[in-house]
């Protein structure tokens, strides 16, 4: 079933209650992705439930998978889809962080590799989804909304560009950033400083199901782990200016 053919009468069975309550209090829901089996099942229900609760405000927000060779053909389908029912859309933009398990899947079962081939393909790729989704922001603001998930300070960078270009400015809470706790903080502390919508996503769970989640996160982006040195070397360097500030007042 296409996500075209979405009605409301496809909530049908499946409980609102606490999706009527985030609305009622403000909450927003990031619906995540998945294997690419289950994103079709997954998007359908999360399309439905824009339907339901994306009329004034985009509360409910799809994840799209930016190492995914057909990214951008679906974003720019559910924009198309969202803003021709009179939705507003919200988007998690992720590079993608099962890429090995797809790999051998679309083996395993004989059909095409659904993965971009080179990490550099899956950067362009981000790229090409971030100016679609930040243009579509400037020119449908406040109907489209775009939390911009990632470690990688190019992106970032390219992101504050955009939106200065396209005239989004620090002041506007749909577009944001999210970085998970403890990893690239200095990247999260420079942008909110600055004024930016930020968010830090904290894993919640058992040992056995967070630790898995944050091993695909440092896969999803190698430049999680460049970001994890420049924190040492900040921290390093804020120590030794504090002890010698420290030495200085004593003398």
């Amino acid at each position: 079933m296409g996500l075209g053919s979405v009605r409301s009468d496809h909530l049908t069975g499946l409980s609102c209650s606490p999706f009527q309550h985030a609305q009622d209090t403000g909450v927003h829901l990031l619906v995540d992705a998945e294997y690419t089996y289950l994103n079709p099942a997954l998007s359908l229900v999360t399309m439905a439930l824009m339907m339901r609760f994306n009329q004034s405000e985009p509360a409910i927000w799809n994840t799209y998978q930016c190492y995914l060779k057909d990214a951008y053909t679906l974003l720019c389908a559910d924009i198309e889809w969202a803003l021709s029912h009179g939705l507003c859309f919200g988007v998690k933009l992720v590079r993608g962080a099962y890429m090995e398990k797809e790999r051998v899947l679309a083996k395993s079962l004989g059909y095409p590799d659904p993965i971009q081939a080179t990490w550099e393909d899956t950067n362009h790729s981000y790229r090409r989804l971030l100016d679609k989704m930040l243009e579509s922001v400037g020119e449908t603001r406040p109907r489209l909304g775009l939390v911009i998930a990632t470690h990688n300070e190019e992106s970032v960078k390219h992101a504050l560009s955009r939106m200065q270009e396209l005239g989004i400015g620090q002041e506007n809470q749909f577009v944001c950033f999210a970085q998970l706790l403890g990893m690239c903080d200095h990247i999260s502390l420079t942008l909110g400083s600055a004024g930016y919508s930020v968010y830090k996503s904290i894993p919640y769970g058992s040992v056995e199901d967070v630790m898995p989640y944050l091993v695909r996160r440092a896969q999803e982006n190698l430049s999680v782990l460049k970001g994890l040195r420049t924190e040492r070397d900040l921290l390093w360097r804020e120590l030794r200016r504090r002890l010698t500030g420290k030495r200085r007042q004593a003398v």
